[in-house]
């Protein structure tokens, strides 16, 4: 489970890490089309015709923001409570519940588009609370493997002198 757990944590990370890709490339190719004397304004995003200015790359983040990553945290938080970690069920909900403000966030942009200022900043937020899950549950099970005993070799007695 542990295994699972850091692997979801750093997919979520990663996940934001496209995210924030594809809006870049989103905005790029806007900013090209416009630099180029095209408009961009309702009709023209409501017609997905556009293609060559990054339009699916608006497509990447609202489907990698709004379904993937909502999932994938709460898979996490799931898989938290399976975990025998200290601290991994309040990271993960700590992800869990900066992911939902996230996607809160990211449905409000279109009414308060200041918002998006929080928006950047909590995208940050949720990638660096995956990763510091991640990497707790990694570092426990480090610490895991060396307070283990040494077992005895098969066929050896417990009781054996070495000579």
């Amino acid at each position: 489970m542990r295994k699972l757990y850091t692997g979801l944590a750093w997919t979520i990370a990663g996940a934001v890490v496209i995210q924030a890709a594809a809006i870049a490339f989103a905005f790029g190719g806007m900013l090209n089309l416009v630099s180029e004397g095209g408009v961009v304004d309702k009709a023209l995003l409501e017609s997905f015709q556009a293609g060559g200015v990054g339009e699916v790359g608006f497509m990447v983040h609202g489907v990698v923001g709004g379904v993937l990553i909502p999932l994938i945290a709460l898979a996490l938080l799931v898989v938290s409570f399976f975990v025998r970690v200290r601290g991994a069920k309040l990271w993960a909900a700590i992800v869990f519940g900066l992911v939902v403000l996230q996607v809160v966030l990211g449905f409000s942009i279109v009414g308060s588009p200041y918002l998006g200022l929080i928006h950047g900043a909590n995208a940050l937020a949720v990638v660096a609370t995956a990763a510091v899950a991640a990497l707790r549950v990694r570092r426990a099970r480090a610490a895991d493997a060396a307070q283990a005993p040494l077992e005895p070799a098969e066929g050896a007695s417990s009781d054996a002198v070495a000579a």
